[in-house]
């Protein structure tokens, strides 16, 4: 049986975001990896390395954090990630440029990071925009597994001694 002219449509045009996704993800990657080994050649140039150039890198690290979470995933990105980049975005803004801001400048941007927090904690509370539970249950298999593996250590210790 045919498909309708619509479903065939619909299909080709899903084909066709799916690829110009995967291409923006590529592009997205490249050039954080290219920022990264840029921001890590200005600080060996200059060899200084300060707080705005590691919130840099973190920044970085976690925009490849939120390509690898949106691409290995399905296709959704949980609130954490943009949170916390907005966070760190904002708070790298008001190391850099401290000594030029108005203290009411600084005053609104720190209410902005304290609002982003809130924002980030609330998001917590509802159900399926972090990641968290799944982490927290990843880690705890990690450590069942773990316990298990020195059981069974301990018991083939316990077997090589009782067998001369």
């Amino acid at each position: 049986m045919n498909k309708p002219i619509i479903a065939k449509i619909n299909d080709k045009f899903e084909t066709l975001l799916l690829i110009i996704q995967a291409g923006a993800l590529i592009i997205i990657t490249i050039a954080t990896a290219v920022a990264i080994v840029a921001e890590g050649y200005d600080m060996f140039a200059t060899k200084s390395i300060g707080l705005a150039n590691l919130l840099l890198l973190f920044l970085f690290i976690e925009i490849l954090s939120m390509v690898r979470q949106y691409s290995l995933g399905q296709h959704e990105l949980k609130l954490k990630t943009p949170l916390v980049i907005t966070v760190v975005a904002v708070a790298r803004y008001l190391i850099i440029n401290m000594e030029h801001l108005t203290s009411k400048w600084i005053l609104l941007t720190s209410v902005s990071i304290l609002i982003l927090t809130i924002s980030l904690l609330i998001s917590r509370q509802i159900k399926g925009l972090h990641d968290d539970i799944e982490e927290e249950n990843l880690s705890s298999l990690q450590k069942l597994s773990g316990k298990l593996s020195g059981i069974v250590c301990k018991k083939k210790d316990i077997q090589k001694d009782d067998n001369p």
